[in-house]
């Protein structure tokens, strides 16, 4: 299981500032989707803290799925009806009366299934925790699609991540686009990253103080 960290530092009259105006960190994670229906995959709020001037974020490549009767529309917080977690990888999870069932089949390496058994339509996605400065916050959605009676999703995380600010997005909610400031940070070939605010860009760049 492979472990990451973030580290985002703040000069402190930043971090008053944007603590005075409200403002969070937000971080969205990339989840690559394959579906049987044709809707697109919502990105959401995966973790959305009040920051200090010395934040560290861990994580690890362990993941769960849920299903929510939450309809997919900006702004709303996704609120998981039923979950596993943690899920296997390489099979898919059927959700039938009221809970995912026993995993079948092979879903690819790396990737994680559900299959909506259901007569009606329900939103899925999957859900990782992470340690924010020492607190858990524990299996938050990383993404949110719409899939129909019988049909499947295929989840493939990625170890990609978005951060911006912003002082409505709360944990979980799902977003309608995210924001043109956000800083994009790849992971994948380097686990551990630092980056900072540099408020004449009014956005957060790769590097240290």
């Amino acid at each position: 299981m492979a472990s990451y960290e973030l580290t985002i530092r703040l000069n402190p009259e930043d971090t008053h500032t944007i603590n005075a105006a409200k403002q969070k960190i937000v971080i969205v994670k990339e989840v690559a989707v394959n579906s049987d229906s044709d809707s697109d995959a919502s990105k959401v709020a995966w973790l959305s803290f009040s920051p200090f001037e010395n934040n560290v974020i861990t994580w690890q490549t362990q993941y769960g799925i849920y299903a929510s009767t939450i309809e997919i529309q900006a702004g709303a917080k996704i609120l998981k009806s039923s979950s596993v977690n943690p899920a296997s990888s390489g099979v898919i999870y059927p959700f039938e009366t009221g809970a995912f069932d026993t995993p079948y089949g092979d879903a690819g390496q790396n990737n994680y299934g559900i299959e909506n058994k259901y007569d009606t339509l329900f939103t899925f996605g999957m859900a990782q925790s992470a340690t924010v400065n020492g607190s858990l916050f524990d299996a938050h959605p990383l993404n949110a699609i719409t899939v129909l009676s019988q049909e499947q999703a295929i989840f493939t995380p990625i170890e990609k991540l978005s951060i911006f600010l912003n002082a409505k997005f709360n944990n979980g909610v799902i977003l309608s686009s995210v924001s043109n400031k956000a800083l994009d940070l790849d992971l994948i070939s380097t686990p551990s990253r630092v980056i900072h605010y540099d408020k004449e860009q009014g956005k957060f760049i790769q590097g240290d103080l």
